[in-house]
C-alpha cells in the first residue's frame, strides 16, 4: 500500500470559495448589523438588539463559512480519503468536482492510476469553478498528466461500466433538486464501480437519502458517520462498497 500523501506543494492548489452568495449574504447581514448599532449610538434608534444579532450571526457565520472553505475542507478531505483502503493504482471518479478537492486528493494516493472530474462547472456553487482551475491545480500538484476533465450531468455520466475503483462526491448532490435525478447520481455511481469498489459522498443534505438509494442499488457495507464541523455547515459521510463478482 502507498505512503498517505498530503496535499502540501511548493504551489499551493486553490479550491475556491464554496456558495460565495451565501458567504456574501451573511456579510451583508453583519454590516447591517453594524450600521444599526452606529445609529443606535448616534441617534435615539432602538436598534441595539437587532445590531447585537445581526453582527453575531451575519459574521459568525461568515467566519465559519470561510474557516470551511480555506481550511476545513481540506481538513475533511484528508480525513475521509486517509479511511480508505489504497493500492495506489485506482481509477477514480468525482462529481461535481469543481476546483479539485476530493479528486486531486485522491489522485495523490494513486500514482499509477487515473482521475476523471465531472463537473457543470457552476460559480455559483464554488467560485471559480472552471476546468482550466482544477487543471492548475492539478499541475501544482504535479497529477496534471493523470487527469481527464468532463463537463456533464452527474446524474447521466458518458462514462462506462465498471470504470471505477473510487467514486467521490463533495457538496454536490443535494444541488439536483429533482429527486429522481438525485437517485440517479446514486445508480450511477453504482453502475461505474468495479466489484469490491467504494463510494464516499460528503454533504451537510439528503445523506440519509443517498444510504436508503446506495442500498437500493445493491451497495453493501453502507454507513453514515455523524456531523462534523470541520465543514460549514456540519457534514455528514456516507460510504458505500460494491459487491464483489
Amino acid at each position: 500500500m502507498p505512503s498517505r500523501h498530503s496535499t502540501t506543494s511548493a504551489m499551493t492548489p486553490s479550491y475556491g470559495l464554496d456558495a460565495p452568495p451565501v458567504v456574501a449574504g451573511y456579510v451583508a447581514m453583519g454590516l447591517l448589523g453594524v450600521a444599526f448599532l452606529l445609529l443606535t449610538a448616534l441617534t435615539a434608534a432602538r436598534l441595539l438588539g437587532p445590531g447585537l444579532v445581526f453582527c453575531v450571526v451575519g459574521w459568525g457565520t461568515a467566519a465559519l463559512l470561510l474557516h470551511s472553505s480555506l481550511r476545513g475542507k481540506r481538513l475533511l478531505r484528508d480525513r475521509v480519503l486517509d479511511g480508505l483502503a489504497w493500492r495506489g493504482d485506482e481509477d477514480i471518479v468525482d462529481l461535481g468536482t469543481g476546483r479539485g478537492l476530493m479528486l486531486l486528493g485522491a489522485a495523490l494516493r494513486a500514482p499509477q492510476g487515473s482521475a476523471t472530474g465531472i463537473d457543470l462547472w457552476r460559480s455559483v456553487d464554488q467560485a471559480g469553478s472552471r476546468p482550466d482551475r482544477l487543471l492548475a491545480n492539478a499541475a501544482a500538484l504535479g497529477v496534471a498528466d493523470r487527469i481527464r476533465v468532463v463537463t456533464g450531468d452527474m446524474s447521466a455520466p458518458q462514462l462506462p461500466d465498471a470504470c471505477a475503483d473510487l467514486v467521490l462526491a463533495c457538496l454536490s448532490i443535494h444541488n439536483i433538486h429533482d429527486r429522481a435525478k438525485r437517485r440517479a447520481v446514486i445508480d450511477q455511481a453504482a453502475r461505474m464501480l468495479r466489484p469490491g469498489g467504494s463510494l464516499a459522498i460528503v454533504d451537510f443534505a439528503k445523506t440519509a437519502e443517498y444510504v436508503a438509494d446506495a442500498r437500493a442499488a445493491g451497495l453493501v457495507d453502507v454507513c453514515r458517520s455523524g456531523l462534523t464541523a470541520l465543514m460549514w455547515p456540519p457534514v455528514r459521510v456516507v460510504t458505500a462498497r460494491k459487491p464483489t463478482a
